[in-house]
């Protein structure tokens, strides 16, 4: 299992990695978990050159070391070697950056993104001259590959039109350990308190901010505030004053104890989730406070929409950047206890199904089919 950052340390690529290969052990693989990552002393000079360059000329490339030639030639050659030295493996790539190889060993590959779409997408834009030898580069692999899993149905589509059928979508992840009875005890927690929930790293900042001038046109006249709990962002992230009952709580780390519990009870006394991004809205994060019976308040971005349909069963949509539309939207929900109960249970039963036990049995069950049973039966045993 290759992936970009250490696949032991929860934290790595949204969790994902961490989840996947003790997922795979507990139903009885031998994982061989092989690091990729950038090295430090390469990425960061090259990468503060990059930075500079974005800032003299208003680039807006997204190339940085990790797509850079050096790394994709170090990166290559450690691929490259380990597959010589476990030829019976099945050699899993956690990103479709790599993977061709000069043996021509088999390979999956398995990621969220291509870069071709996230540039065509989130830049609204082609790919430029440096992000294009990038783009070639994951054409090729994806070619080599034998199969290639996608976390989300919209881009499995769109790859299943290059590469046929071997392009596969078992459904997304929950990325969690707790679970959620979803009491009506908790349900009426929830409904007492009325806490709103943001997550979001510094990309969505103005998606915060939005929803800070929402919570201004929303609170006035009210006889207290709507509280909000910001996970990702600090105070110091925001400049200007913020409306009262906004805490920060700045980056969580599941790896932390401490932290791991501080985030499910904010997940667990959350009444609504709101990110109003309009392209994308942390949708691992929105997952899991759907697990948690919360609601979502969102953008319809494609994924989302592909993934749970286009009716406002689990929350409601958002149709604009207007602050004042999302002050309304959360007011009707705040006032409608019946229509938040029964979105906060369909929320939580969209992403039942959406465990890694099951993801899992489907990735190894593709596995006989593609490797054969008695190939993989050999290779654990090894």
């Amino acid at each position: 299992m290759y992936t970009v950052g250490d696949a032991r340390r929860i934290r790595t690529w949204s969790n994902v990695p961490y989840f996947f290969t003790r997922t795979l052990e507990q139903q009885g693989c031998v994982v061989r978990r092989v690091d990729i990552g950038p090295l430090r002393m390469l990425q960061l000079p090259y990468d503060l050159v990059v930075r500079t360059m974005r800032a003299l000329f208003g680039t807006g490339s997204v190339h940085d070391y990790f797509r850079s030639p050096i790394n994709h030639h170090l990166t290559n050659r450690t691929v490259a070697r380990t597959m010589r030295r476990y030829p019976d493996d099945i050699h899993v790539l956690l990103t479709y950056s790599f993977g061709s190889n000069p043996a021509k060993r088999p390979f999956i590959l398995f990621s969220d993104i291509t870069l071709e779409r996230h540039v065509h997408y989130f830049k609204e834009r082609a790919a430029d001259r440096l992000e294009r030898i990038n783009v070639r580069h994951e054409a090729r692999n994806l070619a080599e590959a034998r199969a290639i899993i996608s976390l989300f149905p919209e881009l499995a589509e769109e790859l299943r039109r290059t590469h046929g059928d071997k392009v596969r979508y078992y459904g997304n992840v929950v990325n969690l350990d707790a679970s959620s009875t979803g009491t009506d005890a908790l349900l009426g927690r929830k409904w007492r308190d009325k806490q709103l929930l943001f997550i979001g790293k510094g990309h969505y900042k103005q998606g915060l901010l939005l929803l800070l001038r929402a919570l201004d046109i929303l609170n006035a006249g009210r006889p207290a505030p709507v509280p909000l709990d910001v996970i990702g962002l600090k105070r110091s992230d925001v400049h200007g004053p913020v409306p009262p009952g906004v805490r920060f709580h700045g980056y969580l780390d599941k790896g932390r104890p401490e932290q791991y519990r501080r985030y499910l009870d904010l997940l667990e006394r959350a009444f609504l989730f709101v990110n109003p991004n309009p392209k994308w809205a942390a949708f691992s994060a929105s997952c899991e406070a759907m697990h948690f019976h919360t609601p979502v308040v969102i953008h319809p971005y494609a994924e989302f929409v592909r993934t749970f349909g286009e009716e406002e069963s689990l929350g409601c949509f958002l149709r604009s950047d207007d602050p004042a539309e999302l002050a309304a939207r959360l007011g009707t929900l705040l006032a409608d206890r019946e229509g938040w109960t029964r979105r906060a249970i369909n929320a939580h039963r969209a992403v039942e199904p959406f465990t890694w036990d099951s993801f899992v049995r489907r990735f190894l069950s593709d596995v006989d089919r593609l490797y054969g049973v008695a190939e993989r039966t050999a290779a654990v045993a090894r």
